[in-house]
């Protein structure tokens, strides 16, 4: 079991989560919850991490929605196994978007 944290999840089509962290196991998202105090195992990421099907063109993600949920949807939480954490480095936190100069790597 791998965990990863940043300061922004990025959800697709539903916004942002602050302080999030992400909990895999054998490649597969298995939950998604905020990061109160330091938990074992979890690796800090810089940047943004975002949440995308695995076959999802991530250089092509939409960043129109720019609100700051609250919690994780339920429909994310429904198919959460489905998805895979790209973490977006260096990310543009006044914008909320990425710069020119992002990268994009997977979280495994």
């Amino acid at each position: 079991m791998k965990r990863y944290a940043s300061h922004y999840l990025y959800l697709p089509g539903y916004g942002f989560l602050w302080h999030y962290v992400v909990q895999m196991h054998e490649n597969c998202v298995e939950a998604l919850f905020p990061m109160s105090d330091e938990i074992e195992s979890t690796e800090w990421q810089p940047g943004v991490i975002a949440l995308v099907p695995l076959e999802a063109d991530v250089s092509a993600l939409s960043f129109n929605s720019k609100d700051i949920l609250s919690e994780v949807p339920v429909e994310v939480v429904e198919r959460m196994s489905c998805l895979v954490p790209v973490l977006l480095f260096p990310f543009d936190f006044t914008r909320m978007e990425p710069v020119s100069e992002t990268r994009h790597k997977l979280l495994q």
